[in-house]
Order: C-alpha cells, then structure tokens, then sequence
C-alpha cells in the first residue's frame, strides 16, 4: 500500500486493501501486524462518510486463488461490523470514542490469535517449477516448497531423536521440540529464512495435509482399540482410571472459582481453564498406548493397568465430547427445526456406524478377505475412504472433525486383517511421514517470547497446568496404594497415565482455531504438555522394572522337585510347525499318572493390528468359520492329551500377542503365575532340508526369557522331527527311543540330568548317560562337583537295574578331546540333551570346553549346544539345551531353599 492512510481489512476470510479518506491526527489507534501491535494513525474523517475501496495502486487480484490462512470468518465480520459503527458514529469529522475502543480491541484480538489473521493469495498454477535454469524459483511453487518442508521436518526429528532417545525421550518430544526449533523462537527469528521456508501460503498446504494424517492416525488406533477390555477391566485399573479423573477436577475448579476475580481478563470470562481441566484429568488411550510400545511395557503389569485405566476414562470423554458439542450447537439454535436437525443428523451418523458401517467392516474382514490374508487393495481403498468421509461428515454437521473417524474406528472389526492391514499400508507410510510433520507444525507456532511479554498470563496458566498434573498424580498414586501396590510401582503408573501426546496438542490447536486461546496461552500449554512428558518417561524407566518381581522370585527347578512330583511345563510356540517337534520331545518325557505333567501352551504371536497386548486363555474363535492357527496348535496339543493315558497330562492353553520386544514380558509372567518348572522354547532358526532360515525377532526373545525366566529354560533344535510327529501318524508309537545325554557338571548339567531322569518312565526310552572326565584332574572338592557326584549316585541308584539306561564315563584331554568324542557318538542317538553352560556360570573343570567357545555362532546354546547346532557338524540330530537359572541375588538362600 503506498499511502499511509491504507490499511488490510479482513473480511470473510480475504484480505481487502482499504482507504480511509481524510487527514490524520496525533491520536492513534492499536491495530496489529501478526503478534506484534503495530501503531497506526487514527483518522480523522472530513465527512461523515467512511468509505472503503481497493486501494489504486494495486491491481485487481485473481481472488480465484486466494485462501484464507484460518477461518477466523466471525471475527472479520466481527472487524468489519466495528467499522461500520465507526462510521456511522462519525461526527463532525470525529471518530466516537467508544467505537475507537471497540475496534481497538478487536484489533487486539486479532493479532493475539494463534494463527494470523491473513489471507495466502496464490496463482493456482504455481505448483511445479520449471527449474531453476529456467529462471524460476522453486520455492515459490507448491510442490518443491511441501516437498523440502517435509524433508526438512523429518531430517531434523530424525537427527534429534537419535541423540534424545538415549535421554528417554519420546518422538512426541522430539518433534515437538524439532518445530520449536524452525519457529519463531530460534531459527524463524531469521525473517528471510522464515519467509522462504514458512510462508503462510506454504504451511497453509502443509497442515491440510498433516490434518489428514491426523484423521488416518484416529481412525488407525480406533480400529485398533481393544474394547474387550471394559468388559472385565480389573478393580486396580477402574479405581486408578476414576481417582485420576475426578480428583484433579476436585482440585483445579474450585481453586479456579476462588481465584477467578484475580485473573487476567482473558482467562476470567473465558471457558479455557475449564476445558484444560477436564483434558489433563482425562488420560488419552492413543497417547498412552504408543508411549507404552515405545517404551516395551505394553504386555507389563503396569502397563496393562493404564491401557484399561485411560481406556476407561477415554471412552467416557469421547461421549462426553459429542454431547457437549451437540449441546453447544443447540445452545446456538435459532429455532426448533435447527435444533431437530442437528440432532437428527448426528443419531444418523450414529445409526449409520451401528448398523451399516460395522456389519459391512465385518463382512469385508470375515468374508471376503482369506484367514490369515491382509485386505484386498480394493478393500483397503474402501475403508480408507469412509475414515476420511467421516472426518468430512461430522464436521459438516458441526461436530468436530475428529469424532467421526474414531467412532468408525471403534465399530470395526480390530486385528486380523483390518488392524494389520492399517498398521501394515497406512502407519507405517502415510501417517509416520506426515503425522509427525503436525506435531512439529504445532511446535512451530509456539513462541517463548510471547512468555516474556506476558508473565501473569503464562503463571495463572501454568498454574492451573501444575494442579491437574498434581491432582492426577495424587489421585493414581492413592488409589494404587489402596490396592496395596509399592509406593514405586504407583508412581510410575501416575506418570504414565499423566503422559501427553498428539491427542492433546490437538486439543490446544482447537482451542486456538476457536480463539478460546491466545498466542500466549498457546505457547505455555504446547511447551507444558512437553515438559511433563519429557520428565514422566525417563522417570518411569527409572522407577519400573518390569522384569523386577522374575529376578526377586524362588526359582523352580526340576533339580529341586521330588521325582514323582507334578512337572510343569510351558512350551512356548510362535509358529505351527513348532508343535509336532515339541510333542514327540513331551511323549518322550515319561508322562504317567505317577510321573504327571501339566502343560502351559503358549502360542505366541507379535502384535499387528492392536493397541493393547493379549494375554489371555484360549477360546475358539467365533468370528471365522476357519480354525485359526491357535486353534489348530491347540488340537495338536489337546489329541496328545487323549492319546497318552488318562491324567497323565493335563493341557492349559493360552494365547499371547505383543512386541517381540517384550514378549519374554509375558512368557515370564505366565511362567510364574502357574508355577512352572520348565520352559521350552524353540529354536529360531528352521530347516526344510534344502534350506535353514533365522528370525532374529524370535533368536532376541529367546535371548530375553532366558535372562529373565523365574524357572529353568530349555531351547530345542528340531533336525527333522516334524515329518514324524505323533499327532501326524496318530500312533503311541516313540519316535525318540535313543537319547543321549552329554553331562560335564554343572547346575546346568544337573537340571539336563533330572529332565533325562523321567524319560525311561515312558517304557520306550533308551538313556545314556556320558559323563566327561578330566585326565588327571584331582578335584577341588567344591559345592559344584560334591552336587554332581551326588545327583549321579541318585541317578544310577534309581536305575541301575534298568537295561534301557547306560552309563559311560569318557576321559579326554582337552576341548578337542571332548569335541572328537562327541562327534563319535551323536549319530547314535534322536535326541542329545546338554546343559547350556552360560559363560557366567562358575563351573569346576571348565578345561573340558576350553577352546569349543572361541567360534561361537549361538551363544544362547552355550558351548556344546552350539557346537552340536553348527552346520559343519556332521550329524543332524535334535538338540535340546537346558539352563538352571540361578538363584536371586536377592534372596540368597532361594537356591539352596529348591535343594
């Protein structure tokens, strides 16, 4: 604008360049640029006319391309009716003082905004460049300025979370703190750089697609959502969900009341504090689920209790949320039929989830999609759609956009295939390149110096923030004690359960859309949210260990149990074909009704298409006509149950389903809730006979349960027992009839010895026992040799008049000499059962392994089950590795107590 008299008007969403004719005065009238106030002269009019044109000396833009930054639509007709009461006050050439005022004001009011009040005018063609050679500017055209905008965004949080995560920190930190960086409090105090980078035309595109994302990411983890568990949530996470909800509201309302006089007046007359209150008692379930899988507690105790706890308390503000906007909008009804057709169009939308949506979800997902198969490309593209087409519906209907797609999410069908095909095409494309672009969006229009210019601003706000924090934690932490949990264990839930996310910076971004916060309460709530989730997560990882109550446990060996008492084992399967090979090593372990065994099935599966861990017995499913592989190892397990004499064996299945990450999470938690002696585990690697393939996932699962297990660990290498499986042949028929076991001493070797020890009570079983020697070797008279020679001496006592038991003793002279005997005698034999000998173990005599260990391939096998694995071993026979854990530090006499 060229004259000083002009001055930017928005109206309906477009900047309009205007033109006040008459002289200025000294006096001057507040108007604002963006955030900062900017003084302009009030104008003295010398008519009572107040007119309003374009200004001259701009041409007549192409409105066709023009776009409103943000629809503050009410306060432009808010500005422009202002004018025109200026104008029609107008005296004498004198603008009333009162109108001045008013439009102060509103002036005020608009440059307080969180986003500004502006217009983005554009050529609609200017989208790709022809090049720089050309003599265009990339940046000024859409596309390459979203591209290096994303680019940009996703570099730097990828950078950041790299040096971040090793202080504990969350991505949500991360790319929070990313967009803090480009804003206007650091690098965005360059002009220039903010300018090219962040336009207004630029981030406008920008957040409509990151908006998007945003709905992909609802819908996403409401399909997901497992609603199963409100059907029998626990009274611990009922009782945590309400004592965190209510009591912070006790606290903040009635201190809000008492110090509402005292405010600043935008705080005062406003419904902020109100709302704050109610979304930092509440804990959101999208948040608190992703915090947890980021930081492997999904399948922990705890973990468990806040998934129900914020599930419960979520479900409940989803409800409330619709009612209190349906409520609003019929507050704003100018007539019953107004009022009819909001709520009409939203129990349609209701009825349409209810009895459309979900009957077509289910028919798509049991019907036309095979078992086990992700959906169809069409199928895919078809839900997709009605996600998006929710967003657009209630938001059409004046609800907001957020409600549809979690509604419509919530009645689909979670996990197979629907979940897993969400988790599979959409998370870990669409949504993880431009979810995290929102986050830093909202980052990026937080500004610290607002903070500065307003300090009681920032303090009230930040006080009222501190109370809902303090008030959740009180009320988790009480209700945690109630039951009786450790002070330390009820904190750590609080923490989590205070946690914030994506779901409340949406929150605050609605807050400053509706211009129910300003600039400065935006900038103070967005860093308050990353604050207290920047301390709650490395605080947890302090103060929760989950694998804690497993090392403080007795450990239950078969070492320390009476020869006819009960076994109980646990195999641990994550695949069909690991069954057969484990039921022929079981019909091989002597099971009678004097030497029972009570089998723990675990079929274990990683988690696709689900917020929250399983951990659950088995039940057919009845939602497919097929049997599921669940259901198929289970009958595996359940005919070997008929086959062997009646209550030789009793089978309790379960299914679990979490990250391979924390899987051993719930193999331990379920090994020590029933008590079991043993845990078999299979081998990660697999062989067809042309061809052995490895699954690391499985090889670091072994790995943690072998750490961490409160009983003795056993892994078997299959070489070949599958294709002739009991259950396959249907026959009583034993297909490991020669066993072997290399016993070199050790807790380890005992605990394999007491295994071999049951299977000649099966009648088809041959044992041979070989027990290395030492040439030479006198004996240091240790706990560890006394405890081999006596458990020996029990074993040959106990059969020595039993033909189908051998004993051997071999003297060698070396590792090598051990290594040559072995690879003797293995081809003689189905199975060799050895110790795994773990290089922590204190073993007398060690020299008989000495140099087998300096190429180890599988250190989980230990020396001899690794070399026995290896592919430059000759023969292929099954291997099974037995550990012995060892004793709690913490309770020194637990070892001794299972002797």
């Amino acid at each position: 604008m060229n004259s000083k008299n002009d001055f930017a008007l928005i109206c309906c969403g477009r900047t309009v360049d205007c033109r006040v004719y008459g002289e200025p005065e000294r006096s001057e009238l507040n108007l604002g640029s963006r955030r900062r106030v900017q003084s302009l002269p009030l104008l003295s009019l010398s008519s009572t006319r107040l007119r309003i044109a374009r200004s001259p000396a701009r041409a007549r833009p192409d409105t066709r391309g023009c776009r409103p930054h943000h629809r503050h639509h009410s306060l432009a007709l808010h500005l422009h009716a202002l004018l025109a009461q200026a104008r029609s006050s107008t005296k004498h050439g004198t603008m009333d003082a009162d109108a001045a005022v008013n439009l102060t004001a509103a002036a005020a009011e608009a440059t307080a905004t969180v986003k500004p009040v502006a217009a983005a005018c554009y050529d609609n063609n200017l989208v790709n460049s022809q090049g720089m050679f050309l003599g265009d500017e990339p940046l000024r055209f859409s596309l390459p300025l979203l591209l290096i905008q994303v680019s940009l965004i996703l570099l730097l949080s990828a950078a950041a979370h790299h040096v971040l995560r090793r202080l504990g920190q969350s991505r949500f930190v991360t790319h929070m703190l990313v967009g803090v960086l480009l804003g206007p409090s650091v690098l965005g105090r360059n002009h220039e750089l903010r300018g090219v980078l962040f336009s207004e035309r630029g981030t406008y595109i920008l957040e409509s697609v990151s908006l998007v994302a945003l709905i992909l990411f609802l819908f996403s983890m409401g399909v997901k959502t497992d609603m199963s568990l409100l059907r029998r949530p626990s009274g611990r996470a009922v009782a945590v969900g309400l004592a965190g909800s209510v009591v912070p509201l006790a606290i903040t309302l009635p201190v809000f009341h008492v110090l509402q006089p005292t405010l600043p007046a935008d705080l005062r007359g406003s419904s902020l504090i109100t709302e704050l209150a109610v979304r930092l008692s509440l804990s959101s379930f999208p948040v608190i689920a992703d915090a947890l899988a980021e930081l492997d507690l999904l399948n922990s105790e705890l973990g468990r209790i806040a998934l129900t706890a914020s599930l419960i308390t979520d479900v409940t503000s989803w409800f409330l949320r619709a009612c209190f906007a349906a409520t609003f909008l019929i507050t704003q009804a100018k007539s019953p039929v107004f009022t009819a057709k909001i709520l009409a169009s939203f129990v349609a939308f209701v009825l349409f989830v209810a009895f459309v949506a979900r009957p077509a979800g289910r028919y798509i997902a049991y019907k036309r999609t095979p078992a086990g198969d992700l959906l169809s490309e069409g199928s895919f593209v078809v839900v997709v759609i009605a996600a998006l087409l929710s967003a657009l519906v209630t938001d059409v209907i004046g609800f907001k956009y957020m409600i549809g797609p979690m509604m419509l999410g919530l009645a689909l069908p979670g996990g197979m295939p629907i979940g897993a095909t969400m988790t599979e095409r959409l998370d870990s494309f669409f949504i993880a390149l431009f979810l995290p672009v929102y986050m830093a969006l909202a980052g990026y229009r937080t500004d610290l110096s607002e903070l500065g210019a307003h300090e009681e601003k920032w303090c009230a706000l930040e006080l009222f923030v501190a109370l809902c924090v303090a008030g959740k934690m009180v009320g988790c932490i009480a209700a945690g004690l109630f039951f009786a949990m450790p002070i330390g264990e009820a904190t750590a839930l609080a923490l989590m359960l205070n946690i914030r996310g994506i779901v409340e910076v949406a929150a605050i971004n609605n807050w400053g859309d509706t211009m129910k916060a300003s600039a400065e309460h935006y900038s103070t709530l967005t860093l308050s949210m990353v604050l207290i989730t920047a301390v709650a997560t490395p605080l947890i990882k302090l103060l929760y260990d989950p694998t804690g109550r497993f090392a403080r446990a007795k450990r239950r060996t078969m070492e320390g149990a009476r020869p006819n008492a009960e076994l109980r084992v646990m195999a641990c399967l994550y695949t069909e074909d690991h069954a057969a090979p484990l039921i022929d090593l079981l019909e091989a372990s002597g099971a009678n009704r004097d030497f029972p065994v009570s089998l723990i099935v675990l079929h274990l599966t990683e988690l696709v298409g689900r917020a929250a861990s399983v951990l659950k017995p088995h039940k057919k499913s009845s939602s497919s006509t097929s049997n599921s592989p669940s259901d198929r190892i289970v009958n595996a397990f359940r005919y070997f149950e008929q086959q062997v004499s009646p209550g030789a064996v009793t089978v309790s299945p379960y299914v679990a389903q979490s990250p391979y990450s924390s899987m051993h999470h719930d193999v331990c938690s379920l090994a020590h809730s029933r008590k079991a002696n043993l845990i078999l585990l299979p081998f990660h690697k697999s062989s067809d006979g042309a061809r052995s393939t490895a699954n690391n996932a499985v090889r670091a699962a072994n790995r943690a349960v072998l750490q961490y297990a409160p009983c003795s660990v056993a892994i078997l290498v299959d070489h070949g027992l599958a294709a002739g499986s009991a259950c396959a042949t249907a026959s009583n028929r034993n297909l490991l009839q020669r066993v072997a076991l290399y016993f070199l001493g050790g807790p380890d070797d005992r605990e394999a010895l007491s295994y071999a020890a049951r299977m000649p009570e099966s009648g088809g079983t041959a044992v041979t026992v070989v027990r290395f020697k030492l040439r030479n070797w006198v004996g240091m008279g240790g706990r560890d040799e006394v405890r081999d020679e006596e458990v020996l001496q029990e074993f040959w006592q106990r059969y020595r008049d039993d033909e189908r038991v051998v004993y051997v003793e071999k003297t060698v002279e070396d590792g090598e000499g051990t290594a040559s005997v072995i690879r003797s005698m293995s081809d003689k034999f189905d199975l060799l059962i050895v110790g795994r000998r773990g290089e922590d173990r204190d073993v007398e005599g060690s020299a008989l392994t000495s140099g087998l260990s300096e190429w180890s391939e599988c250190p989980e096998l230990g020396v001899l089950g690794d070399m026995l694995a290896s592919a430059e071993f000759a023969s292929k026979v099954s291997i099974l590795v037995i550990q012995q854990q060892a004793a709690p530090l913490t309770a020194a006499g637990a070892g001794e107590a299972d002797h």
